[in-house]
């Protein structure tokens, strides 16, 4: 198999696959809500001052954990995962609810974005399923990508988004869903009163 049927199997496809990241530098680890970018090539974009960046420079490595828990999403991109979220398989770090996770080998460069190309080096099904399409889960990662924004930049136009598609997940979502999307507000309401 090539690493383009290897990619397929673990469940990242041509197009940008929001997976969460894991990293890890001098045994502490991270994870955090990134795109990877399938195309002619894999690349990821970075962001200068981020753990995730930082740790990647350290390390050269990162792993795309494939995950469709929309509490997760919202967790890692708004708070640091407890340590109980992650485990190790062949020696990597992963999360632990992960359903294929894949390690990669990039080489970041300094600039305000970085969009390194990603070496394939291995990866693993941990748990293949099938199911629809949930409108609530994409709606909460979009959400939890608006709040990161809105963290970053304090532009209101994300808040916007975020109360559009909190409707969606009332209308379309299951209870964990919902439950997420209530803790995204936790976490932008302890943020910003």
């Amino acid at each position: 198999m090539d690493a383009d049927d290897i990619l397929d199997e673990l469940g990242i496809l041509p197009g940008i696959n929001e997976v969460i990241v894991t990293t890890e530098r001098d045994g502490v680890p991270n994870a955090a809500p990134i795109g990877i970018i399938r195309g002619e090539s894999v690349m990821v974009r970075l962001f200068l001052g981020t753990h995730t960046y930082e740790n990647v420079l350290a390390t050269g490595q990162l792993v795309a954990n494939v995950t469709h828990d929309p509490m997760i999403f919202v967790e890692a991109a708004m708070s640091d995962l407890g340590e109980e979220c992650f485990c190790r398989r062949d020696g990597v770090l992963t999360l632990k609810d992960a359903e294929s996770w894949a390690l990669f080998r990039c080489s970041p460069y300094r600039t305000d974005i970085i969009m390194p190309e990603l070496e394939f080096v291995r990866g693993e099904v941990i748990k293949k399923e099938f199911r629809a399409i949930n409108r609530g889960v994409s709606c909460v990662i979009e959400a939890a990508i608006a709040a990161t924004r809105y963290n970053a930049l304090r532009v209101e136009s994300y808040l916007e988004e975020i109360r559009k598609l909190k409707r969606i997940v009332q209308r379309c979502g299951g209870p964990r869903e919902i439950a997420a999307m209530k803790r995204l507000e936790e976490h932008l309401s302890a943020s910003y009163p």
